[in-house]
């Protein structure tokens, strides 16, 4: 007689937005590409949805809220606390896992009402620690208390994200458990350029010669991400090195406000490279010689480890979860938020010490392939997964 077939554990994610080549989409495709056999998934987000990754993963069920908006917005907001409050009840998920400030605070409150079995509260940054007036700031940690003990488990993606969590006094009480936003490192790697010839190759097609020195970065352009410090670094360097070329990827909001901004700092045209979205970050890394980063706020930096992943040498901010991925001096430079002179100073010394740049590349290597293979987090999600139902 044939056994009846187990159902599968119904989860629900949740995430204000999606956003091309997003660190946090990039998190819950590999958590539900890699355990899609185990559980059922379904993804649910607001009307910002620009989707590189699971337009062809037809298993997963996307659900858009017309309501649930990155903006405050208390009529739109208590309409999509409704919505999700009707989707939880009718669906009957056993786990709703949530991600980003205003989806999380909106879904683990209508989780909680709904009676859902569990909820996991994924903290993939400290909203609060953007740059704000001191009531907004005061409000948004107003929120977080009233809201987190609807939540069963904090799963923050770095140790100083937590921290960060608990100095300001909420979610001491919730049980709480790190797990590293992973990265396929194998599948990253196969994406690089391996071989010198046909990095040059690359080189050439953007306009870049072999003996140019490349600077990258990679985010979305927006005030917290703060490309504008690395703008203005660049355009000093590039008029006391001419063979510097600088590519910045990413869209946003800011883009425009930062080419205006090369413009006015009168960068030469074929010294900087907007390069927009692109899906093959892992080519242009190749063909780079050191990662800026100037981000004022993450949860943890995932490019910085993607970069690493690729042994390429960073020079950051010291933002949320970066010493967590570099060590200051020794495997990268960690500089003061805003301290324009020391991001020159520094990015200076890896141009000028290429022998420099390819041994903070060895050791952030050697650190990151250790301690964010995605294997790694989808095994810890599915302990959690599991140990939580049924």
């Amino acid at each position: 007689m044939n056994q009846p077939l187990l159902k599968k554990t119904k989860i629900l994610h949740t995430t204000t937005r999606l956003v091309l080549g997003g660190g946090v989409e990039k998190n819950i495709y590999y958590t539900i590409a890699s355990l899609t056999n185990e559980f059922e998934f379904h993804l649910s987000c607001g009307v910002h949805f620009e989707d590189d990754l699971f337009c062809h993963f037809p298993e997963v069920k996307i659900i858009i809220c017309p309501h649930l908006m990155n903006a405050i917005h208390p009529i739109k907001d208590l309409k999509a606390l409704w919505f999700y409050y009707r989707l939880i009840k009718k669906e009957k998920y056993d786990i709703v896992h949530t991600h980003e400030t205003k989806a999380s605070f909106i879904t683990k409150l209508a989780a909680w009402l709904a009676g859902c079995p569990y909820v996991i509260y994924g903290l993939h940054g400290v909203t609060f620690n953007d740059p704000m007036s001191r009531f907004k700031r005061n409000f948004y940690i107003l929120l977080e208390k009233l809201t987190i003990r609807c939540a069963d488990i904090i799963v923050a993606v770095g140790q100083n994200t937590i921290e960060a969590y608990h100095k300001e006094n909420i979610g001491k009480n919730i049980p709480f458990q790190v797990i590293r936003s992973g990265i396929d490192i194998n599948g990253y790697l196969r994406q690089a350029i391996q071989s010198d010839e046909k990095k040059l190759q690359f080189r050439k097609s953007l306009g870049i010669n072999a003996n140019d020195i490349v600077l990258i970065t990679v985010g979305r352009f927006s005030y917290s991400k703060a490309q504008r410090y690395s703008i203005e670094a660049f355009a000093t360097l590039q008029k006391k090195y001419s063979n510097l070329k600088f590519l910045l990827i990413g869209e946003g909001e800011l883009l425009h406000d930062s080419k205006v901004l090369a413009k006015t700092l009168k960068i030469p045209d074929n010294s900087i490279y907007f390069l927009g979205y692109q899906k093959d970050i892992p080519r242009y890394l190749s063909i780079s010689d050191l990662f800026i980063f100037t981000s004022l706020r993450e949860g943890l930096p995932r490019v910085i480890v993607e970069a690493s992943v690729l042994k390429i040498p960073v020079v950051t901010f010291q933002v949320e979860g970066a010493e967590e991925v570099l060590q200051n001096e020794k495997t990268g430079f960690i500089i003061p938020q805003g301290n324009a002179n020391t991001l020159l100073s520094k990015t200076e010394e890896l141009i000028l010490h290429p022998e420099l740049r390819l041994s903070f590349g060895k050791g952030a290597y050697q650190f990151v392939i250790q301690h964010w293979d995605v294997s790694i987090m989808t095994e810890q999600l599915y302990k959690i997964y599991n140990r939580n139902t049924g």
